[in-house]
């Protein structure tokens, strides 16, 4: 697990559309809290997402008051973050892409602006890593940025990129949850019980449903 040690204190940016949050992605944050040194986890809702485009459904206010609300709903049971503290604060969720471009330097860069003193590190999926070097500005990207990596069992780890980047491998259980999934569900009169926040169930399909 290279570069570890460099985690302690930093701040976890886990971004994307969230279309919609679910258990997964709240998973990802209690796996990221647990098998390493971050201090705090960022849900961070895509305003613009260079990769999805139009395909996203839900708008940009509605996504990130979703996963505000699926913060404050999410079970602290099992969950366990030494030194011990109230569940909600290592997990939260910001406004930081709003009109802005997508781009992950971008919103880098610009929390690094907003606090110079932070650590920050990015959560990625071994399926992003073969196409990381054709992120906007990777250049600055490998020299600024630690990338926490969760592998996937269909993805290989390109050493030619990992050489590159200053990164983390945390090993954990999949979570097969997907937002993709729920969408279907909902369209197919389907449960999706236990796939989000219970309190937040009824909702979501209603938001999907229109």
């Amino acid at each position: 697990m290279p570069h570890t040690e460099s985690l302690k204190g930093a701040w976890a940016i886990l971004g994307g559309s969230f279309d919609p949050i679910h258990n997964g992605h709240l998973y990802l944050a209690k796996e990221v809290l647990s098998l390493s040194p971050v201090e705090k986890v960022i849900l961070v809702p895509s305003f613009n997402h260079n990769f999805k485009g139009d395909r996203i459904i839900l708008d940009y206010e509605l996504r990130l008051k979703l996963a505000k609300e699926a913060i404050d709903h999410f079970s602290p049971l099992h969950f366990i973050v030494q030194p011990a503290e109230d569940f909600r604060s290592p997990i939260e969720v910001w406004d930081a892409e709003r009109g802005e471009s997508g781009y992950t330097s971008d919103l880098i860069r610009k929390l690094k602006s907003q606090r110079p003193e932070q650590n920050f590190a990015f959560i990625i999926g071994a399926d992003n890593l073969e196409q990381l070097p054709l992120w906007h500005d990777f250049a600055w990207l490998k020299d600024n940025l630690h990338f926490i990596i969760l592998p996937r069992p269909e993805s290989s780890m390109p050493c030619d990129v990992l050489n590159q980047i200053k990164h983390s491998i945390l090993e954990m259980p999949l979570c097969a949850i997907s937002s993709t999934e729920i969408r279907r569900r909902i369209a197919n009169s389907e449960s999706i019980q236990e796939m989000v926040p219970k309190a937040l169930e009824a909702r979501i399909r209603e938001l999907y449903n229109q």
